[in-house]
């Protein structure tokens, strides 16, 4: 049942992204929207595995995959933050 809100709002929070760069006539390079697909793809990964760690029990396996999941994650969306603010 969480996951389905989880979807809508990461549904909600792309499309008023889209939204916003379509009202701002931006031109936003092709790389950046696959990056951007990455970093949601691999937030909801992130957001899976802690999940799922932690009800097996596992916390040191679940905050192994912030790190090696999450970090990059947040790194990435930095970057797209980056190209994506005008200027």
């Amino acid at each position: 049942m969480w996951w389905f809100f989880y979807g809508l709002i990461v549904g909600a929070g792309v499309m008023r992204l889209v939204v916003w760069i379509q009202a701002g006539s931006m031109a936003v390079n092709w790389y950046v929207w696959a990056m951007g697909a990455f970093v949601v793809i691999l937030g909801a990964l992130t957001a899976q595995n802690f999940f799922a760690s932690h009800r097996e029990l596992e916390p040191r396996a679940a905050w192994m995959g912030v790190l090696f999941m999450g970090v990059p994650c947040l790194i990435l969306a930095a970057i797209v933050t980056f190209l994506l603010l005008p200027g």
